[in-house]
């Protein structure tokens, strides 16, 4: 088993990466849809949002690496360089001798660009600088990479605004000395949709409409190649088809959020044996479950996830409630340890009539930090995405 690892999603999380936004984030903010974020990101709140987290994950001994930290070093400075080459901006030894790591990664992702500005007599008074499309996704960390039983597996977004992310993190992977297990190419595969869970695992994969594919951010053969190349070892290997007219009927109809985005929008788990999920469409997406025979993956049967998780694996289950808008964004940080997101009140507070799927993972023993109510939902919710999107687990033990 490779030192960067996962088998299951209860099992202590002892190493993580994150990236805590900075100047790339505006593009994002002002214009929200066009970086395929639900609403504007302000960034100086969503900074201090994710450091909460970060000071969290830190205060249970995990230990933390920023995505610029990772990257520190030739592998940061080329990317420095060349994206201040491009900008036209000069005296880049002096930049890259000055800057920090994060200031650094900062260029990276902004991508800027320098224009002086000059005067009737061919001096210089002042300079415009141009951000050319920045990065503004990459907090969510999660999306770019799965992290399996055999290592480290590189994604292929689905959307090409965030395809500039996979160079990035293949860079931070290999600076800090770990083999990718596999790099997905040609077909969409996005983190969000990976749960490990011991003997097997599940993927989120395109939904079926009509009998025809409808891939919304990972597609089925890319879960079949991932089988097929030898990329996982679970005993069983289930891909879930996305339940895409269940989510219109029960949630996008009702004036409801969307869930069905990742696998992660309606399902997780917080404990060994205990899950949490969307029970109204965890009942209509079919799972085809593929079972280990040898170094092959051969076809099993088909059922919904529901009974598969509940049924066939024993998990007992926390069926969260309609009106809640990130139930299953949390992030286990120990078996039956999570850091959930709260619904705050209109004083930021937390009241137990707002957070019912918090309240009936407490009621089951599960430890909800921090100060046993979670990280209230502000900011960086915005992007279209929780505290599980926002992390990528190196490795757990």
């Amino acid at each position: 088993m490779s030192e960067y690892s996962v088998r299951a999603e209860w099992e202590r999380l002892s190493a993580v990466r994150v990236h805590t936004p900075g100047l790339e984030l505006w593009s994002g903010s002002l214009a929200p849809e066009a970086n395929l974020f639900e609403d504007h990101v302000p960034p100086e709140q969503a900074r201090r949002e994710h450091e909460r987290l970060v000071e969290t994950l830190e205060s249970t001994h995990v230990e933390v690496h920023r995505l610029a930290e990772d990257l520190a070093g030739d592998a940061l400075d080329e990317l420095t360089r060349d994206a201040l080459e491009t900008g036209d901006v000069d005296r880049v030894d002096d930049v890259l001798a000055a800057f920090s790591p994060r200031e650094k990664l900062q260029v990276v992702l902004s991508r800027p660009s320098l224009t002086p500005e000059t005067t009737a007599d061919g001096g210089t008074d002042g300079a415009s600088v141009t951000l050319d499309s920045p990065i503004s996704n990459v907090y969510f960390q999660r999306d770019t990479t799965i992290v399996g039983d055999r290592g480290p597996i590189l994604c292929h977004m689905s959307k090409p605004i965030r395809r500039r992310e996979e160079p990035i993190v293949k860079r931070a992977w290999e600076s800090i000395g770990a083999d990718l297990r596999y790099e997905m190419t040609g077909e969409p595969l996005e983190g969000g949709e990976f749960m490990p869970a011991g003997e097997f695992a599940l993927l989120g994969v395109s939904a079926e409409v009509d009998g025809e594919e409808h891939v919304i951010r990972t597609s089925y053969e890319a879960g079949e190649r991932l089988m097929r190349e030898g990329a996982v070892g679970y005993d069983e290997f289930g891909l879930v088809r996305a339940p895409l007219e269940a989510d219109r009927t029960h949630r996008v109809d009702r004036g409801l959020g969307s869930r069905v985005m990742h696998l992660l929008g309606w399902f997780n788990i917080a404990a060994e044996g205990l899950a949490v999920l969307d029970a109204d469409l965890a009942e209509a997406a079919d799972v085809d479950v593929y079972r280990k025979r040898g170094d092959i993956y051969e076809h099993s049967h088909t059922t919904s996830t529901l009974e598969y998780v509940r049924d066939e694996r024993g998990f007992d289950v926390i069926d969260v409630a309609a009106g809640e808008r990130w139930p299953t964004n949390f992030l286990a940080i120990d078996d039956g340890t999570v850091i959930p997101l709260y619904e705050p009140d209109e004083d930021g507070e937390y009241r137990p009539e707002n957070n019912p799927t918090i309240e009936a993972l407490r009621d089951r023993g599960v430890t909800i930090l921090p100060d046993g109510v979670g990280i209230p939902r502000a900011a960086l919710t915005n992007g279209a995405g929780g505290l599980h999107c926002m992390t990528t687990p190196i490795a757990r033990e």
